[in-house]
């Protein structure tokens, strides 16, 4: 059974599908919603790797902590492509090739 998002099974409706016809239209509905997310970059994946384990009443274990590291610098990359692609749809420029405030001679900073 396919997710539709105009029509979303109740509750009811839902236990009463087969076990296989519930995982797929759970799968479908995962895929539908998955093209509306961003991942998390370096700073919250930390912050919430973090909560977790404070959230289990423990300390994050420094394997914990560089793992979460390397998944949010692979979401921060992800997401400044996302960023230059946006722009180069656009025909913008992008920010490391924008060139701002270049003025050699102390009069040139007063109009």
């Amino acid at each position: 059974m396919k997710y539709d998002p105009n029509n979303e099974l109740s509750e009811s409706e839902q236990s009463a599908l087969s076990e296989d016809e519930f995982f797929d239209y759970l799968d479908s509905k995962a895929k539908y919603l998955n093209q509306f997310t961003k991942p998390l970059g370096e700073y919250h994946t930390k912050r919430y790797a973090t909560l977790a384990a404070e959230a289990q009443n423990r300390q994050l274990t420094e394997k914990e902590f560089n793992t979460a590291k390397k998944i949010g610098k692979e979401g921060d990359v992800i997401n400044h492509q996302r960023i230059i692609d946006k722009m180069n749809e656009k025909g913008m420029v992008e920010p490391s090739k924008q060139v701002k405030n270049v003025k050699t001679n102390r009069s040139q900073w007063f109009d």
